[in-house]
């Protein structure tokens, strides 16, 4: 048997599904709360969707995926072949997603590696991008692991933020900072940086 090599991200790689079939690789959701309906981002919940309940300031809140939920994907793909896992996330700092991994890797049925690549949005992509096309071409774990590090040190993620509330809601700056800033009209360009 071949030696296989998958790969694995969650949501907020935001992959297009064309690109993810083509090089094999399997996205993980996010659960996305929003008002009372909790839904898996990406397949219960679009990213257009989940853009417009932003823009009509609906209440939107994020969860990591449980760990029982990496568990059953990393058995998935051991059961199809795969002798090994690169698991990439986004930034540990910004979601519990990576710990969720972590945990559930402990279990898993061949060796999975967790990788905080410190990114997120297509930074993320581009990293697990990287990892699959090393593994397409017979690449090993650990040169999977190296090719999404090697991209990642390469990339860096700058967004827009047009209200602060949402800063201010998930505890990334304080009210008054918030408050100022609104008075002010900032409209921060942000970087993600380790």
């Amino acid at each position: 048997m071949s030696r296989h090599v998958a790969i694995v991200t969650d949501s907020t790689a935001y992959l297009p599904q064309r690109t993810m079939e083509r090089h094999g690789i399997t996205a993980v959701p996010l659960t996305v709360v929003l008002g009372d309906r909790a839904l898996e981002e990406g397949t219960e919940i679009s990213t257009r969707s989940l853009a417009q309940a932003l823009q009509k300031r609906r209440s939107v809140t994020t969860s990591r995926p449980s760990p029982e939920r990496f568990a059953e994907t990393y058995r998935r793909l051991a059961e199809s072949g795969a002798t090994g896992i690169v698991s990439l996330h986004l930034s540990a700092e910004l979601s519990g997603t990576h710990d969720a991994a972590v945990l559930a890797a402990r279990e898993a049925p061949v060796p999975v590696r967790v990788v905080d690549t410190g990114m997120v949005a297509m930074a993320l992509g581009f990293c697990a991008v990287a990892a699959a096309e090393t593994a397409e071409a017979g690449g090993t774990v650990d040169e999977a692991v190296a090719a999404a590090e090697k991209r990642a040190a390469g990339t860096s993620a700058h967004f827009y933020v047009d209200t602060l509330d949402y800063l201010r809601r998930g505890g990334r700056i304080g009210t008054a900072q918030a408050l100022l800033g609104s008075a002010l009209a900032v409209k921060p360009l942000l970087q993600l940086q380790d």
